[in-house]
């Protein structure tokens, strides 16, 4: 299995479904485990990876290097992610695997690894490619909003990076993306529908996100039973996410500018939370404007979410399936979210969860949550069994063990 980070701890939305698919796989497999890493990786994180995989290499990529990388890559005709994520240490790694060990396959978790397979020993594995996301679309959506020479930069890296994703489909065992509509649009975009491709959605560990319980924290509980009885004057809002994710970085930036101020005219004492490691400048400016607190990282985010009102997830551009709605929804929580980070959960707006697209959509959806508190706790009740009901990792993941064991000479 290769990955482009190290899969654990799962605290951001690739490592989550990198972590679960790998647990998933050392149930029935010896698992060789190749990832990058641009940060220290803890003796924990190591122990948890010594646990499910028969062997691992993390091999550490400088900042500095990766981006001389990248634009050796770009000037090649390739990527910029390819390069970002290339390590020759970790190719020789691979290599010397191949030479001493029998692989039943390979997995590979996002485009940006599939150089890594251009061996000459690793031709004759079946190969299985989860690419996630389309990227190429999410590129092509960034060039949409940017400055003229980004805009440059992101159609070129659009068109590779879809050359990547097209050359998975044509040679791959199966693709794999984190929904049926996310595989849709990359069949769309293809010559030809009978390429092996197939949505996998993204599942939540419901029993670590759950609802709060009065036995856990009984102070906090009763606050929530209390808040959750009646209208709210004073509403609590929680945004959680990697905050230098550009698609984070603009939505939370897009509410503050043109939801929040109406939020504050209304509700003068209510709050905003943002929270989440790797706040830049931008969101740092954030926590200027009444009512908004920038927490930044926390070692758990659900005492966070526990002790907000509505989560808010106002992603202008998103790919997939969005984790953090997943999250939210499974610990019993109102959700509003955009259509775009609302995409393949298989939730109904205004049951499980709450969609809004302009401002005042966005508005009226926040007047509608806080003035009945009845249709919060029902909202918040829906989102749960949604989730429970379509989103464990159990049933996420039985439709990838049916590709894996799939005789590669049936029809």
């Amino acid at each position: 299995m290769l990955t482009h980070r190290v899969p654990y701890p799962p605290d951001r939305g690739d490592r989550i479904r990198a972590w679960n698919i790998l647990q998933h796989l050392a149930k029935t497999h010896r698992v060789s485990l190749g990832c990058l890493t641009d940060e220290p990786v803890t003796p924990e994180t190591q122990e948890k990876l010594r646990s499910v995989c028969y062997q691992f290499e993390i091999v550490p990529v400088g900042p500095r290097t990766r981006w001389v990388r990248a634009g050796m890559s770009a000037a090649r005709g390739r990527s910029l992610t390819e390069g970002l994520f290339w390590s020759p240490k970790l190719k020789r790694v691979i290599n010397k695997w191949a030479r001493t060990e029998e692989f039943d396959a390979l997995w590979i978790y996002c485009s940006s690894m599939l150089k890594y397979a251009s061996s000459s020993r690793l031709t004759h594995i079946r190969r299985f490619v989860d690419l996630v996301d389309v990227d190429s679309e999410k590129f092509f959506q960034y060039a949409q909003s940017a400055s003229p020479w980004k805009r440059a930069i992101y159609r070129t890296e659009a068109r590779r990076v879809r050359r990547l994703e097209h050359h998975a489909a044509r040679t791959s065992a199966a693709v794999t993306l984190v929904s049926e509509a996310e595989a849709d649009v990359l069949r769309q975009t293809i010559d030809s529908q009978d390429y092996p491709i197939h949505g996998i959605p993204n599942g939540v560990d419901v029993d670590y996100f759950a609802p709060l319980t009065e036995q856990a924290q009984p102070d906090l509980y009763a606050q929530r039973q209390k808040r959750s009885s009646v209208p709210l004057t004073d509403p609590r809002f929680v945004f959680v996410g990697v905050l230098n994710y550009q698609p984070n970085v603009e939505g939370i930036t897009w509410f503050a500018d043109n939801v929040w101020e109406k939020v504050i005219q209304q509700y003068p004492e209510a709050t905003l939370s943002i929270v989440g490691k790797h706040p830049g400048a931008a969101i740092k400016q954030l926590g200027d404007r009444p009512g908004i607190k920038v927490i930044g990282q926390v070692p758990d985010v659900r005492p966070a979410i526990y002790d907000a009102d509505i989560v808010v997830v106002p992603l202008q551009i998103a790919r997939g399936v969005q984790n953090k709605v997943l999250e939210a929804m499974a610990m019993g929580m109102p959700v509003i979210a955009t259509p775009a980070a609302a995409t393949g959960i298989g939730a109904t707006s205004g049951e499980d969860l709450l969609v809004a697209s302009t401002p005042e959509q966005w508005q009226q959806s926040i007047q509608a949550v806080c003035a009945d508190p009845q249709h919060r706790r029902r909202i918040a009740n829906a989102a749960r069994k949604c989730v429970c009901t379509k989103h464990t990792w159990q049933a996420a993941l039985s439709g990838m063990q049916s590709l894996i064991t799939q005789d590669p000479n049936s029809p």
